[in-house]
């Protein structure tokens, strides 16, 4: 069991009137797991056992035993007074209308709570709770957390492994082949049953694996519904734009695929089609395209947009950068590059970042660099494979 040390800081750090911790994420991300570390840390901390309270929704709702006037007469009366409770939800979006259940819970001041979710949408269903909402982002292991388990250094020969291994917990001491892509496989359907029953009008697993697998295999290219319907017709299966347009969403709300929309600096708006989609883990890539990973410049690209999303970055992609990311009130904008050999393959790929205003956090990561005889002090270049092992709150 891996210690998902930045997201317990990050929940240790929310504020006082976030009393609602929100982990979101792919489904066998390491969500369930994070709570069960949140709650042996509250132990360590003095909290006793009749303040903590944990509820699996996915197994109640198999047995149809929900009942939310029973369940939450239930749990208040288990309720420890003048001490602060503690209330797990686990996979609490498996069910519909919760938010009534929730405001009678958050009526009780001396209640937190901690909800999982493998919904995007679920958080549009708790906006009147938005005030008290603390969102905190679990997706596989980056890549330091893979060399922190498996006691390697952060190089080459390292990432290689992590691009074909990939960060999903339960496989990282998994060495079968044949297991791992057919536990990904089970990630995978999972996802989807849970999806269609989410999003009742979509049922069709064959048309959202090939989408899938066309949008996997077009890494780090612009994908709109139009031109996925014409990519699905060139092999045979026949679709309208509109049905895929409702599909993309639902690989999107299940954090199975990340969009990266570009943002049009001249008028800071967000262009809503064309957006890039990357795979929430490499091994998610390589299961869908039937292929190896390999350093190449898309598949790197697509790590460095994870790690960002997994560092709390919103993140664009713009016709002049790699990419735009933004954080608590700062920009960054982020070019990457595969190798930098000499001074003007250095001048070139900094040329973007060089005439932005002094005042922009700007920065250069490459995979591999010769020395550069003369580096921009405004420009600071970073190698990958040091970058991915930096402090992410930093």
């Amino acid at each position: 069991m891996v210690t998902r040390l930045y997201q317990l800081d990050q929940l240790e750090r929310c504020d006082d009137i976030q009393r609602i911790k929100v982990i979101t994420g792919v489904r066998r991300s390491g969500k369930t797991i994070l709570l069960r570390q949140v709650k042996d840390s509250l132990r360590r901390h003095g909290i006793a056992n009749n303040q903590i309270h944990f509820i699996n929704f996915s197994q109640l709702h198999r047995r149809q035993l929900i009942d939310w006037c029973t369940l939450t007469s239930s749990i208040s009366k288990k309720l420890i007074a003048n001490k602060v409770n503690y209330l797990f939800f686990d996979e609490l979006d498996q069910l519909d209308h919760v938010l009534p259940f929730l405001q009678e819970m958050i009526k009780h001041q001396n209640v937190i709570l901690y909800i999982t979710t493998a919904s995007q949408s679920f958080l549009t269903q708790l906006a009147p709770l938005q005030s008290q909402l603390a969102v905190i982002p679990v997706l596989p292991l980056g890549f330091a957390e893979f060399c922190q388990h498996h006691h390697q250094p952060a190089n080459e020969h390292t990432l290689y492994q992590y691009l074909n291994v990939g960060g999903f917990p339960f496989i990282q001491d998994v060495r079968d082949q044949l297991t791992r892509e057919s536990y990904l496989d089970g990630v995978f359907n999972t996802v989807l049953v849970s999806g269609f029953a989410k999003h009742g009008a979509l049922c069709n697993p064959f048309l959202t694996r090939q989408l899938a697998i066309l949008v996997a295999g077009q890494l780090g290219a612009p994908i709109n519904a139009s031109r996925a319907a014409n990519g699905l017709k060139e092999i045979g299966i026949p679709t309208s734009s509109k049905t895929l347009s409702a599909y993309l969403t639902l690989l999107a709300d299940t954090y199975l695929f990340y969009p990266c929309h570009e943002l049009d600096l001249a008028t800071k708006r967000i262009k809503p089609t064309n957006a890039k989609y990357y795979p929430v883990d490499p091994s998610l890539r390589n299961y869908l395209t039937n292929q190896k990973g390999v350093l190449s410049q898309t598949n790197l690209e697509a790590l460095l947009f994870i790690e960002l999303v997994r560092r709390g970055y919103t993140v664009h992609t713009n016709k002049r950068f790699s990419f735009i990311a933004d954080r608590h009130q700062q920009r960054t904008y982020i070019q990457f590059s595969y190798s930098i050999r000499n001074q003007h393959e250095y001048d070139k790929a900094i040329a973007s970042l060089r005439s932005l205003p002094t005042n922009c956090q700007k920065h250069l990561i490459v995979l591999r660099a010769t020395d550069i005889l003369s580096q921009d002090p405004a420009v600071p270049m970073t190698l990958l494979t040091d970058w991915l092992i930096e402090d992410q709150a930093a």
